[in-house]
């Protein structure tokens, strides 16, 4: 039986401390796989943001204090079963974790006009930017 899938990502309460474990839970991915594969299958990609975040965010929640939001740029993703193609420059990929950083939520949103990594209105979205990538 497969079980949470876990990785090191930034802190993002103290991005220059270390790494902590995020994990995307075994029931999140089970759910996907069963009825919505393309999600399933774009967990490539929220793996990848995780791995190589442009932005994080804090305090994303809006029905419970904290959370975090971490985006970035897949060099592809599925837009339908079998169908994978070069992520789209007006998107970004967000990464939605809880506070003790399980993921909940992945997807493509529209990407803000002034800075390609971060989600259109991103400063009404969430209490603030808490890392930048300078790479």
């Amino acid at each position: 039986m497969s079980s949470d899938y876990c990785t090191e990502v930034i802190d993002p309460a103290n991005p220059r401390g270390g790494k902590v474990l995020a994990t995307i839970p075994r029931k999140l991915y089970i759910r996907y796989y069963k009825y919505y594969i393309v999600r399933y299958e774009n967990l490539r990609a929220a793996r990848h943001v995780l791995d190589h975040p442009r932005r994080i965010f804090a305090g994303v929640r809006q029905f419970s204090e904290g959370g975090w939001c971490f985006t970035g740029r897949p060099e592809n993703w599925y837009i339908k079963e079998d169908v994978i193609v070069e992520f789209p420059g007006n998107l970004v990929f967000a990464v939605y974790l809880n506070t003790r950083m399980i993921v909940y939520e992945c997807r493509a949103e529209d990407a803000d006009k002034n800075d390609i990594n971060c989600p259109a209105n991103w400063q009404n979205r969430y209490k603030g930017l808490v890392w930048k990538s300078t790479s």
